[in-house]
């Protein structure tokens, strides 16, 4: 019972749609005209994309070299997921996606530093979007690498 007042003091609220009563519009009140704000160019001000090729952008490893680490809890509290990635996103009219079988996703771990005797293995995957017609720049990631490490403790170290 006190579900059902509260949804009617909802509707008394918020009125039954704006059918003139002044409350909040709803969708089954539509269609209606769209509104248009002009943009605030001071928004704008230096947040323009830097190009692909830009110095400010090189990479300083090889491509094989992990990038983007993260780690992520599991639902198990025993376990969590290590992700990276590894060669080069590309963007333009042509491009070749990388082949994730190429590279093996796989972290080693253990109790002590240097001595990483356990391995576990994972998956890689690759985003693309390449689009059939003429106007957009194609795009593909690096490869990236998802590996769940089970039956870890809280000491232990992983290095992908």
């Amino acid at each position: 019972m006190a579900i059902a007042q509260a949804a009617a003091a909802m509707i008394a609220v918020m009125g039954q749609g704006s059918g003139g009563s002044g409350g909040i519009p709803m969708t089954l009140d539509g269609p209606f005209e769209p509104v248009t704000r002009r943009f605030d160019p001071s928004l704008h001000s230096g947040s323009d994309d830097l190009p692909i090729d830009n110095p400010r952008l090189k990479k300083n490893v090889t491509s094989s070299f992990p990038e983007q680490i993260s780690l992520a809890l599991s639902a198990d509290p025993s376990s969590m997921w290590v992700s990276w990635i590894t060669g080069d996103a590309q963007i333009g009219k042509n491009v070749t996606p990388l082949d994730p079988s190429l590279v093996a996703s796989e972290v080693w771990h253990g109790t002590e530093s240097g001595k990483y005797v356990r391995q576990q293995d994972g998956k890689s995957t690759v985003y693309s979007q390449l689009f059939p017609f003429e106007g957009l720049l194609n795009y593909t990631s690096g490869i990236i690498h998802h590996v769940r490490l089970e039956g870890s403790e809280a000491h232990h170290k992983a290095y992908p």
